[in-house]
């Protein structure tokens, strides 16, 4: 049920996620980077199934392991040594650069977790197909094909398991052979229904002219406040990190980490632009619970 956040107009919705984009790469200081991964987690969890969304944090948190441990191995810049590693010093500078690296690549795969709950292909449909229809129906499919090609890679492996070929059992080259067989069914089975769908869509004059919604949605008061409150914030935190708040700066010298006055207001600013989903649909589930 959409209800809450959700139920907006795709435009601020739209503009929420993209601002949570930019922010995560332009804030590159350890607490703005932890609380955006923190209410990006809140998210995750209100969207989707808790087993679901533990598994997809297994995987992210494995990805950010990665770039904080690979980092101090290549880069050893940095005046502050904590150890050697054979002949190599680690510093605590490209300890911690690692570090915001990561947490701004988790915040980065946990956003597209919640923007694929949120907007929807209609929705993105409707978003930019006026704008550029062909490339708009290119982009909504490439970012389906992932999921979907993992569903009838599974499909294909349950059926030809039934005839002996799997890539778990037997020895090396007949496990290649079958996974390359695989492979083979899933691109032939792909690629047929993608000239299916162009096809179709060519036949029904997809992209000739000024096309219609199969849902309509209109700006209301709410998506007018709900709109100018996110531009607002999402604004004020980027003029913000233009005058070189928001920022840690790592190398070559290592500066203070605690925050200034102004960086105490930058971080309240995207606190209150974070939260816009959260208090949204909290309230509709205190309306919910309480008022009906």
């Amino acid at each position: 049920m959409n209800t809450g956040f959700r139920s907006l107009h795709p435009l601020p919705c739209f503009l929420y996620f993209a601002g949570v984009m930019l922010l995560s790469m332009l804030l590159l200081h350890p607490l703005f980077l932890s609380t955006i991964l923190l209410l990006l987690v809140g998210l995750g969890f209100l969207y989707d199934k808790p087993a679901k969304m533990m598994r997809t944090l297994l995987a992210v948190a494995a990805a950010g392991l990665v770039l904080l441990v690979v980092n101090p191995l290549f880069s050893h810049r940095g005046e502050h040594i904590l150890f050697y590693m054979g002949e190599q010093p680690i510093t605590l500078e490209a300890v911690l650069y690692g570090g915001v690296v990561s947490l701004s690549t988790m915040s980065l795969l946990l956003m597209f977790v919640s923007y694929q709950r949120v907007i929807t292909s209609d929705k993105f449909l409707y978003l930019f197909s006026f704008l550029w229809p062909k490339g708009t129906l290119v982009t909504m499919m490439g970012m389906r094909f992932v999921p979907l090609l993992r569903r009838r890679l599974h499909t294909i492996t349950q059926v030809q398991r039934t005839k002996g070929v799997s890539v778990l059992h037997g020895p090396l080259k007949k496990r290649a052979r079958d996974g390359m067989l695989l492979l083979q069914v899933l691109l032939t089975w792909s690629l047929e229904e993608a000239l299916q769908t162009a096809d179709s869509m060519k036949a029904r004059g997809y992209g000739l002219g000024p096309r219609t919604a199969y849902t309509r949605y209109r700006m209301q008061a709410r998506d007018w406040a709900a709109t100018g409150w996110i531009v607002l914030l999402g604004a004020a935190c980027a003029a913000g990190r233009l005058d070189g708040y928001g920022y840690l700066v790592i190398y070559p010298t290592l500066e203070p980490i605690g925050l200034s006055a102004a960086e105490w207001l930058e971080y309240g600013l995207l606190v209150l632009f974070l939260v816009t989903p959260v208090w949204l649909e909290g309230k509709e589930w205190l309306r919910w619970r309480y008022w009906k």
